[in-house]
């Protein structure tokens, strides 16, 4: 199993996000690395994680506020929906107003 964990520099590089990044989404537990060493508390992603990443990556990208997307990443398809669309609706509305 470890052979097939990203350290958290290479997860960086390859989602797009900084290692600053990764420890705050950590912190918030918005995605959480599937290892931590115990010694030197670095930390261990698989490449599964790296769909959640490039999600929260790209709704970020669109202003979405994390908490927002912490909700959306834990619903249901539906649900998840349900969310974007109504974030969607709040930020054309805001897109309107500054115009």
């Amino acid at each position: 199993m470890q052979d097939e964990l990203l350290t958290i520099g290479r997860f960086a590089r390859l989602c797009r996000l900084s290692i600053k990044q990764l420890r705050h989404y950590d912190e918030m537990g918005l995605l959480a690395p599937i290892r931590v060493d115990a010694g030197s508390g670095y930390r261990y992603y698989a490449p599964e994680q790296a769909r959640d990443a490039l999600t929260i990556a790209l709704l970020r990208e669109m202003d979405l506020p994390l908490a927002v997307i912490a909700q959306a990443l834990g619903a249901e398809p539906e649900r998840m929906a349900q969310i974007l669309r109504a974030e969607r609706d709040r930020l054309a509305e805001r897109i309107s107003r500054d115009q």
